[in-house]
């Protein structure tokens, strides 16, 4: 891939199909993806895009402030809004719908703002990071909410390593960051999507961060696991370097039971 034509031809592509819109409100979450379809947006309508950043306990203290350096990065103009999907049984229970309930939660709440203005709500596209690999993974019910919406999918046609590459082209700084997903993310099917269990998971996170010293391009999650068992996932090369005793302590004290350790795998928990 030709990054340098590849972004000019994605910068067409939202050019076309956004030349008619008032306000261009991209969902941002910092992650790799929604930073190039930020970036690119800003790229196009300088004077009339935003990065759309939702709140909740689902959302970690560190995602948000690298959405706020990012967006300032960018230059594009960074809105938060709360949300509380975390109110809603459906996304509490952990069935296999919590994400089509943020999801949902997250386009109403941006369609909200353009409804606020009579001269907009006629006039504005919604735009997400989805790409090829999301639109092919079919645990991802959150697309269901994004096609309900008519939401806006740029990336669509690129896998990951094209959009890091095009990150990288456009000089943004997480290019290689590893990807974050949402804290509901590391929550075993079943378990309660709850407020304190977000929490836990965020706390143990920054634990295992601090003490094995992992920067943001280290693959890893702390996965909350039936019968209160914090599993440390962390990538193949560094799985046996992990010593459990180091943490274990600090783990159990967050309301943990057991602590164990695996290879990372994305999405091990979602099924």
């Amino acid at each position: 891939m030709d990054p340098v034509a590849e972004y000019n031809a994605l910068l067409d592509a939202i050019r076309r199909q956004g030349a008619d819109a008032r306000l261009h409100m991209v969902a941002f979450s910092g992650g790799v993806d929604s930073t190039l379809v930020a970036k690119a947006v800003f790229d196009v309508f300088p004077g009339n895009s935003e990065a759309v950043m939702a709140l909740s306990p689902s959302v970690a203290d560190a995602m948000r402030q690298s959405a706020v350096d990012l967006a300032a990065r960018i230059g594009i103009p960074l809105r938060f809004i709360e949300t509380h999907e975390y109110l809603d049984p459906d996304y509490v229970a952990n069935e296999g719908m919590s994400c089509y309930v943020c999801k949902s939660s997250i386009y109403d709440a941006m369609e909200a703002i353009s409804a606020s203005d009579a001269a907009l709500a006629a006039g504005t596209l919604l735009y997400n990071g989805t790409n090829a690999e999301d639109a092919a993974d079919p645990t991802r019910v959150g697309l269901r909410a994004a096609r309900e919406h008519a939401v806006r999918s740029p990336l669509a046609r690129y896998a990951k390593h094209e959009i890091r590459q095009l990150l990288r082209h456009a000089g943004l700084p997480n290019w290689n960051a590893a990807a974050s997903p949402c804290l509901r993310s590391r929550l075993q099917i079943g378990v309660h999507a709850t407020p304190e269990h977000l929490r836990r998971i965020e706390a143990a996170e920054q634990i295992v961060r601090r003490v094995y010293a992992l920067d943001g391009t280290v693959d890893f999650r702390v996965r909350h696991l039936a019968g209160d068992t914090a599993m440390v996932e962390i990538g193949a090369p560094l799985l046996d370097h992990i010593d459990l005793t180091r943490c274990s302590d600090d783990l159990q004290a967050l309301g943990f039971r057991a602590v164990d350790k695996r290879a990372f795998r994305s999405g091990s928990v979602s099924t």
